[in-house]
């Protein structure tokens, strides 16, 4: 007998295997190109939000919604706040308040974006959003807890108040919802009045 016939289940589990890996990969390459097919929207403030169907609704009022992953056990969350006064201070400031308040710390390594509406795809959201400040990347959070951190604030330059998108989730998680966070901000749009 040759060498496949004696191992013959331990072949059929290596092939069972290596098929599962390349359906796998195949489903999660076509998911970025389904995302509008497979998503529903959420009106936030005077935004529409296009939200994977897979995101639940875990917490929602006139001025935070909060987003996370109910089928899995995920750690990860989406949150969507409008704040309605930045009491003068710089997205800077407001940002630096927010990491400190969070305890997050991002690693040297991570770059401060200081525009990034070339992610909407919405004109009339790039000029809406005069100001913005991004920041992506490997983060601590309480000195021990390693997670992977994205967060947007974005105000317009007649409105006293601000927003802040931001996800977060371990450092492999992040890899895995992290695309369709920044999806569904390239999605943004404003709800037009009927």
């Amino acid at each position: 007998m040759d060498i496949f016939s004696n191992h013959i289940w331990e072949w059929l589990i290596l092939l069972s295997l290596i098929g599962g890996a390349f359906y796998t990969l195949k489903i999660i390459g076509e998911e970025k190109s389904t995302f509008k097919d497979e998503s529903y929207e959420v009106q936030f403030s005077n935004l529409s939000l296009m939200i994977p169907n897979w995101w639940t609704i875990v917490g929602q009022t006139s001025e935070a919604l909060r987003f996370e992953r109910t089928d899995t056990r995920y750690d990860w969350y989406a949150n969507f706040t409008y704040l309605p006064q930045h009491d003068g201070k710089t997205l800077p400031q407001l940002l630096e308040e927010k990491l400190d308040l969070e305890k997050i710390e991002f690693d040297m390594d991570v770059v401060f974006e200081t525009d990034s509406r070339v992610l909407f795809r919405d004109s009339e959201i790039q000029e809406f959003f005069q100001e913005i400040i991004r920041v992506e990347g490997k983060a601590s959070q309480n000195v021990v807890d390693r997670i992977y951190y994205d967060i947007y604030l974005m105000r317009s330059q007649n409105d006293a108040g601000y927003f802040i998108f931001e996800s977060r989730s371990s450092v492999l998680n992040g890899l895995v919802e992290g695309p369709y966070f920044e999806e569904s901000l390239a999605e943004l749009s404003f709800i037009r009045e009927s």
